[in-house]
């Protein structure tokens, strides 16, 4: 289109140039002939806004989901701990430490996160790869990110097992076998 105009330039100088073309469109035209100054990413914008309001919308649902299984997580890790609340302090009065109770904790839902990551993970890169041959410009996956994914999930599940065995481990075994 003949009403277009690109002008490149370095990064953080798009306002000098803007005042430039506003400097160079008061002096060259007159005044009834109206201009738009707008960088080559507004034009991607409008192009694009479908893509772009899709990604919002999956953005949300994706932290709309993972906050429900977080609190699923939660949830199961303070139910069990409060149902094995005997057998934790019959661990304690055998000897066990904090950290043999967060070992027999950890492992169970460890396993649990693996498995879920174990599947999860390759349909999620095989369904990216397949969305991403979609577009003329294609991008490489890295490892990494679901490396990173997966790492980020165990983290997670580690630190709400952790403040759960914690305020287990804190009870006295003696109080527990009573109320039992």
């Amino acid at each position: 289109y003949i009403g277009h105009c690109y002008i490149k330039s370095h990064p953080g100088q798009q306002k000098e140039v803007a005042r430039w073309i506003e400097k160079v469109y008061r002096e060259m035209l007159p005044e009834n002939i109206t201009y738009q100054a707008k960088t080559f990413l507004d034009d991607i914008h409008v192009l694009q806004a479908l893509e772009y309001n899709l990604k919002d919308i999956i953005l949300f649902f994706a932290v709309i989901s993972i906050i429900i299984t977080l609190l699923g997580v939660y949830s199961s890790i303070t139910l069990d701990t409060e149902r094995r609340q005997k057998e934790v302090a019959i661990r304690k009065v055998n000897g066990a430490t904090f950290y043999h109770i967060l070992q027999l904790f950890f492992r169970e839902y460890f396993m649990l996160v693996a498995l879920g990551n174990a599947f999860a993970l390759p349909v999620g890169y095989l369904v990216t790869k397949r969305w991403l041959e979609t577009y003329a410009n294609h991008t490489t996956l890295p490892v990494w990110l679901f490396l990173l994914v997966f790492l980020i999930t165990s983290g997670i599940v580690l630190l709400s097992i952790f403040r759960q065995v914690k305020r287990a481990a804190a009870t006295n075994p003696a109080e527990i076998i009573k109320t039992e």
